[in-house]
């Protein structure tokens, strides 16, 4: 359960019909705010909606926006449709694709896909929400990045440069927005379990990021949601231009095991009791 009160609050959460941004869409409206959910599926918005509403509480209501993040004028229209003619406080610009190939066969389109959605798209929701903001005293934006934005993927380059350009983007936009009491930070999820997931990864992919996650599970939608509230709480007033990784310890690398140099330290029984025990 959350303890960040967003009442009054509206909030928009871009590509906010599935996995993750619907998890942020659900705990927004858990917490009293507004939610505008966007994306460029009327069904799935749709659908989404239907789900999304009884999580409002108190006077918060969820509305749908047919919107395509590369399309500016939409997410101008979606922006205004989210503030309703007061101030967007929280924007979660979670639109985000990839693109697999090879960099030895990647044309122009392939590489444009992913920045034209993931950096242009995310830019575009910074532009037009932080227009409304500066009129208004100020307000939140979290991008949603990705681990892999630190990591090399095979034959998916696309996805983690353009990815590394959304976390550019949000330093570059937290100091050009800071005097105008606009926050701007970033969520780097590790391997969270949602549809477009189970989509990309095989099971052999999916066991690989579990043996790397320290905290042995998946992430799910709500683990996301939870690091997107604290960023857009008063809780973190004097953070920004920050990037938050959520990976159950994903991104914290092996280094050397010490473990012989312990034992002739401090000794077998303090190692021995500092080890995991097999379950009984």
């Amino acid at each position: 359960m959350s303890t960040h009160d967003f009442s009054g609050k509206n909030a928009l959460v871009t590509g906010g019909a599935t996995g993750i941004g619907k998890g942020c869409a659900a705990l927004l409206l858990e917490t009293g705010a507004t939610v505008t959910i966007a994306g460029p599926d009327r069904p799935a918005i749709d659908l989404a909606l239907d789900e999304l509403q009884p999580h409002a509480r108190g006077g918060a209501r969820v509305r749908g926006s047919l919107c395509d993040v590369t399309d500016e004028d939409q997410v101008r229209a979606a922006v205004a449709e989210a503030a309703a003619g007061a101030n967007l406080d929280i924007v979660v610009a979670n639109a985000g694709t990839g693109y697999p190939a090879p960099i030895l066969s990647l044309d122009a389109e392939g590489w444009l896909v992913p920045f034209r959605v993931n950096v242009m798209g995310t830019a575009f929701c910074i532009k037009h929400a932080a227009r409304v903001m500066r009129e208004h005293g100020g307000g939140t934006v979290v991008a949603i990045s990705t681990i892999e934005a630190l990591r090399a993927p095979l034959f998916m380059a696309p996805y983690p440069v353009s990815k590394a350009g959304v976390d550019a983007l949000v330093r570059c936009a937290a100091r050009e927005l800071a005097p105008f009491s606009i926050r701007v930070n970033g969520v780097r999820p590790g391997y969270v379990d949602t549809d477009s997931a189970r989509a990309a990864f095989n099971d052999e992919m999916v066991q690989s990021c579990l043996d790397a996650t320290w905290i042995k599970r998946p992430g799910q939608p709500r683990d996301i949601a939870q690091a997107v509230a604290f960023l857009a709480s008063d809780a973190s007033e004097w953070i920004t231009g920050e990037m938050l990784n959520v990976d159950g310890g994903f991104s914290v690398h092996d280094g050397e095991d010490f473990e012989h140099t312990a034992r002739m330290v401090v000794g077998d029984a303090a190692v021995d009791d500092a080890k995991p025990r097999a379950r009984r």
